[in-house]
C-alpha cells in the first residue's frame, strides 16, 4: 500500500505555463483522508514552493533544495549544508564564467551579487532574495544548502563542464537546461526520502514518485513505484518503473487518480 508520494514539480506537475493542475487540491484532500502523504520535491528553494502550495493545503511535507532541506509539519527534519570553502570556490568559478550567475542558497534566504541581467530570472524561482555586493562574505555565517548557478544558454556546455570534481566534498548536478547545483556530496532529492523513510517508518514499496530530470533520478531509486513523465528526459525514462502522461497532460492527478481509484 503506497503510504508517501514525491512529487516533482517543473515539467512534472506544474505544466509548461508553470501552473498547478486542475483537481490537484480535492487529489490531496482525498489522499490525506487515506493516509497518504503527497511531498512537493523541488529544486526551487522552500518559502517559494510553500508558498505555492499553501493556498491548497496546509498539510504538505516539503522537499526543497533538490533534497537538502526538508521540512515536515513546519519542522525541519532534513538540512545537509555545503562547507564553505567549496562554496567560495565554486562562487569563484562562476564569477569568470560569462553570462553566468551563481545563488547562493541559504537556509533564512537565497543571495545574489548586485548587477547582471539574470537577476530578473533567478527572481522568478525564489521567494526571498537579497542582492548583496559579495557573495564570498556569507559564506562563513550562513547554512549553505547549495548553490545554484544560471545561464541563458545551455548550462550542460556553459556550467557543468567547466567546473572541477570536488571529491569527497560535492557534488555537481545539472538541475535543468538553464541551471546546475552544487551541494553536498551525497545529497539528492533520493537522499531526502531515503531520511523520510527513516523518520517516518516508510517501507521503501509504500513510496511512489514523479520526475521528468535528471535531479529527479536518485528519487526514482528508492521508490517502489517510480513514474517518469512522458515529456522526461530519455535517462529517466528508461529508470523509471512506469511512464505517466506528460505534464501538459495533467500526468501526475491521472495516475494517482486511477492508482487508487480515487
Amino acid at each position: 500500500m503506497i503510504r508517501f508520494i514525491a512529487c516533482d514539480l517543473d515539467g512534472t506537475l506544474l505544466n509548461s505555463r508553470k501552473e498547478l493542475p486542475d483537481g490537484l487540491k480535492t487529489t490531496v484532500d482525498r489522499l490525506n483522508r487515506r493516509g497518504v502523504v503527497f511531498a512537493p520535491a523541488s529544486g526551487r528553494q522552500y518559502f517559494k514552493v510553500r508558498e505555492q502550495f499553501e493556498p491548497i493545503s496546509m498539510n504538505f511535507m516539503y522537499i526543497a533544495e533538490n533534497g537538502a532541506y526538508v521540512v515536515m509539519d513546519g519542522r525541519v527534519i532534513v538540512r545537509d549544508c555545503l562547507d564553505s570553502g567549496t562554496a567560495k570556490d565554486v562562487i569563484k568559478r562562476a564569477r569568470r564564467m560569462p553570462g553566468v550567475y551563481p545563488v547562493l542558497c541559504c537556509e533564512d534566504s537565497a543571495y545574489v551579487e548586485r548587477g547582471g541581467q539574470g537577476i530578473s530570472e533567478v527572481k522568478k524561482y525564489y521567494k526571498r532574495l537579497d542582492t548583496v555586493s559579495d557573495l564570498i562574505d556569507y559564506c562563513e555565517t550562513k547554512n549553505i544548502l547549495k548553490i545554484a548557478i544560471f545561464t541563458y544558454g545551455d548550462a550542460y556546455e556553459e556550467i557543468f563542464k567547466k567546473l572541477p570534481e570536488y571529491t569527497g566534498k560535492a557534488q555537481v548536478i545539472v538541475s535543468g537546461a538553464n541551471w546546475v547545483d552544487v551541494m553536498k556530496n551525497g545529497v539528492s532529492k533520493g537522499s531526502a526520502v531515503r531520511k523520510i523513510q527513516q523518520i517516518c517508518g516508510y517501507a521503501k514499496d509504500e513510496c511512489m514518485c514523479f520526475g521528468d530530470y535528471l535531479n529527479d533520478f536518485e528519487m526514482l531509486h528508492e521508490c517502489g513505484e517510480s513514474f517518469a513523465m512522458a515529456n522526461a528526459h530519455e535517462q529517466l525514462r528508461r529508470a523509471a518503473k512506469h511512464i505517466a502522461p506528460s505534464n501538459d497532460e495533467n500526468g501526475v492527478i491521472k495516475v494517482i487518480s486511477e492508482w487508487f481509484d480515487l
